[in-house]
């Protein structure tokens, strides 16, 4: 990717970056060896915030990713980027966490049986269970990945992704007797892949002291897993982790020259060109996604929009069928009768009704025509299940606060029902990283749901096949969410004629963004 940029935003870049560490004495530890010139210092929020500048990219808030950042090239193409820094000489970096996957999923106990054995990790059961723990790891690292790249492919499935990492790695203190050396800054780049499980090859604990932590490769990168924090690490020495150092990935190098004294920059600094860093941000609200089970997300599972009599169309082709079957259960057709009949108010009663669902189309061959009918009538749309909307939590509140957040008077309420027309609360919202837009509109009673206009089933597919990452009639739940390392959706808005976009991200509820809906 590094080759392919614009040189001019390279070099820009460069200078931002060169010129931080130029600080660097200004923010290291005092030195008690006078004759050490320290080490260049690179701040990673800093160097986000430099490439996203540089190159006009997508900054990205995925919890549990290494997907920093996305940029789209003028030729077409596209990246999703692993931003990361770190020293010539540093060993394996974190790539990934998955605490509460490995607690859920209990990892723990496979280690346990690998210490209970005593046998150093190395016997035939121990690699078996090592291996079981590494396809796991792979499992969950290849669908954080996939959704990743399914945000900046947009809803054109088939189109390319490229996924690199991006890498600074300032070089190490220098003795100032070794004239000749000086610091710098090693631009390194190497690719950033899914897991190839197939391939997967156990190399062994770290040592016999420490056999919860093991090392693995499938052939195009080394990694390392350590259990105590569930981190999944990876060597940068050489493009599949068996280099002699991380220079092995070097592309650039950068000279950093030191300021001779920063202090006195720091104290001549004013902000006159403070304006020159505007992003044209005016507004940004930040919500949780919620999940229920029947509505928002999952609003494909539940019953039909419009309730069945016994004179329905539907209601009596299903029983037509049901009678001319020779192998259904004897109570079949009485069941289907209280499911499309009868009234299901409670949350318990729903619960009801769709296990006696369940036990319906459980009963028949798929694909044939009592099951078409059977599900046609009974579900909201099981053949394409991809109805969707984007709930609002506490809209009334929302749009009482915020009536033009979306579009103007959009949100405007009259008790529970929206004041302005259809077309009115129809606004164009374009998705980040990828930069599509589409038609969307404000809907239901109190504003409650953001759908799209004129192709839901598009971005149904999108969200829930490639940015959620389930199966065809699989519900969204807070356990793949918190896989997926996505718990939030963040909406912007600009003054400089950009529509509002949306972007998914990871809200750490200790340290909560400040525009974070409640």
């Amino acid at each position: 990717m590094w080759n392919l940029l614009n040189q001019n935003n390279k070099s820009q870049y460069k200078l931002l970056m060169t010129n931080f560490a130029s600080l660097s004495e200004a923010f290291a530890q005092k030195s008690s060896d006078k004759n050490v010139i320290i080490a260049p210092i690179i701040n990673s929020k800093f160097q986000e915030a430099s490439f996203k500048k540089s190159f006009n990219a997508t900054i990205e808030d995925i919890g549990n990713s290494s997907y920093d950042a996305s940029v789209k090239l003028s030729d077409g193409s596209k990246y999703i980027i692993g931003i990361k820094s770190f020293g010539v000489r540093s060993g394996f970096q974190k790539i990934a966490q998955f605490k509460k996957d490995s607690q859920q999923d209990e990892w723990g106990a496979i280690i346990e049986r690998i210490k209970k054995r005593n046998q150093n990790g190395s016997s035939e059961k121990d690699v078996d269970d090592y291996l079981e723990l590494a396809k796991n790891i792979a499992v969950l690292r290849n669908k954080r990945i996939s959704s990743s790249k399914s945000q900046l492919q947009g809803f054109d499935f088939d189109s390319e992704v490229e996924a690199v990492y991006h890498v600074l790695m300032p070089s190490s203190a220098i003795s100032k007797n070794k004239q000749k050396d000086e610091p710098y800054i090693m631009v390194g780049e190497t690719s950033y892949n899914s897991i190839d499980i197939d391939s997967l090859s156990i190399i062994g604990p770290t040592s016999p002291s420490m056999l919860q932590n093991f090392q693995f490769t499938d052939g195009q990168h080394l990694y390392q897993y350590n259990s105590a924090d569930s981190q999944l690490l990876m060597s940068f020495k050489g493009h599949t982790g068996n280099g002699t150092s991380n220079e092995d990935i070097g592309i650039e190098k950068w000279p950093v020259n030191y300021v001779e004294d920063p202090f006195k920059l720091f104290a001549n600094l004013n902000s006159e060109a403070t304006n020159a860093l505007s992003d044209h941000v005016v507004q940004s609200v930040t919500f949780m996604i919620k999940i229920e089970r029947r509505s928002g997300f999952n609003a494909w599972y539940g019953a039909p929009k419009n309730k069945l009599t016994a004179e329905n169309v539907k209601y009596k082709h299903v029983v037509e069928l049901a009678n001319k079957s020779k192998n259904l259960p004897s109570d079949w057709i009485s069941i289907f009768q209280k499911v499309a009949l009868e009234d299901f108010d409670s949350n318990d009663d729903k619960l009801l009704r769709e296990q006696l669902r369940d036990h319906l189309i459980n009963c028949l061959t798929p694909n044939s025509a009592l099951f078409e009918s059977t599900t046609t009538a009974l579900w909201r749309n099981y053949k394409t299940p991809y109805e969707v909307y984007i709930p609002i939590p506490n809209s009334k509140k929302f749009h009482d606060k915020y009536p033009d957040f979306f579009v103007e008077n959009g949100g405007l309420l009259n008790g529970k029902t929206l004041v302005s027309s259809k077309n009115n609360r129809t606004f164009t919202m374009e998705f980040l990283p990828s930069e599509e837009r589409m038609q969307m509109f404000i809907n239901q009673d109190n504003g409650k749901a953001i759908q799209s206009l004129n192709s839901q089933f598009i971005f149904g597919k999108w969200v829930l096949k490639n940015i959620f990452q389930l199966n065809d009639r699989e519900l969204l739940t807070t356990n793949t969410l918190d896989v997926l390392g996505i718990n939030a959706i963040r909406f912007t808005k600009y003054d400089d004629n950009r529509p509002v976009s949306m972007n998914f991200t990871y809200v750490d509820s200790e340290n909560p963004p400040e525009d974070l809906w409640n």
